[in-house]
Parts: structure tokens; sequence; C-alpha cells
């Protein structure tokens, strides 16, 4: 299994010979991961001033949780596995170019954070949105193994185990009163603020 992992993460690297390929990868692997904030705050502006919809505002809430909680049992997990990155592990890298910083490959916070975002998009019915989206997530998902900061079995397990769980806690979160409670507080507040 792990020279199947290898041998996929070296072909995958071996693109990068291509300038445009390369170019992409640089861009994507780390960049998306800022839109998700500048979305949330960009629509949560657009349900205040053009729309004035509180649930759509209280969806917007659900995808921030649920992109914190995967963020949260993230470093959980990562405070019990470590899997080193590919450049610490294989002996020749064709071609490092993405500094990051030194700590495991597995779990992967990009790959987990965008699973999430995407996966409660759906579910707070931005389909339309979350088609947009899923073209620079897969882009990124892809040059995070391309740049040699994930193997790519990081990736692809942990896709669809944070695809289920992004589906379990944005549900469940819809259905906790509680959370329901903070979130029209917080609408109360970000009203009287006009924000």
């Amino acid at each position: 299994m792990q020279e199947i992992n290898k041998e996929l993460l070296i072909y995958l690297n071996s693109l990068m010979e291509n300038n445009i390929i390369e170019k992409i990868a640089l861009i994507f692997s780390d960049t998306p991961i800022f839109f998700i904030p500048i979305f949330l705050v960009f629509m949560w502006f657009y349900y205040t001033y053009k729309k004035n919809d509180n649930e759509k505002k209280k969806d917007l809430l659900f995808i921030f949780y649920s992109a914190i909680i995967v963020i949260i049992i993230n470093y959980i997990i990562k405070a019990f596995v470590d899997i080193d990155r590919p450049e610490t592990v294989l002996e020749w890298v064709w071609k490092l170019l993405l500094d990051h910083i030194p700590d495991a490959s597995f779990p992967s916070d990009h790959a987990w954070v965008w699973i999430a975002f995407l996966t409660s998009l759906f579910l707070a019915w931005y389909k339309k949105i979350g088609l947009l989206f899923l073209i620079p997530a897969i882009i990124m998902l892809i040059s995070r193994v391309i740049v040699w900061v994930h193997w790519p079995f990081d990736i692809i397990a942990w896709t669809i185990t944070w695809l289920t769980a992004a589906f379990i806690s944005f549900k469940l979160l819809k259905k906790c009163k509680k959370i329901d409670s903070v979130n029209y507080f917080i609408i109360k507040v970000m009203n009287f603020l006009k924000m």
C-alpha cells in the first residue's frame, strides 16, 4: 500500500515539469483556504444589507461551526497520529517548492476544512456556490500532493471520512436548540451593530 502511495506521489510531482501545472500547484496548494472566511464575511454582509435574511445568516453560522469543529478534531488527532511529510521520508525529491510548517502530513488541515466547508454549503442549499468552490478545492487537494506536502492516501482517506463527519456535525448542530439560541443572540447583536 505504501509503495502505491509513493509511486502516485512521484507521478503527481513529475507533473511539475510543466511550468503551467507548477504555477497552478503553487497558487492552489495554499491560497484557496483564504476564500472560506472571505466568502462567509461577504455573504454575511449580503444577507445583512441586501436581503435582510436571518435564516441565511444562521446557515452561515452553521457552516462556520462545521469548519471550527473540524479544526478542533484535527488538532486532537494530530496529538495522537504522526505521519511524516513526504519530503522527510523520501530520499529523493524532484522539486519541493512550498515552504510550510514542518508538522505532520496527516491529517491535512486544508483538506479537512475545505471538505467541511463544501459539505456544509451543500447542506445549507448553497449548491451552485458549492459547485463553484468544488473546482478550486479539488485542484487544491491535488496540488498539496504535487508539491510534496501530503501523501495521496492522506487526502483520499480523509476526504471520504470528513464528508461523513461534516455531514453529521452540520446536521447535529442544526438540531441543537442551544446552538439556535446562540445563533439568535449573535444575529441580534450583529443586527444592532448594523453588521
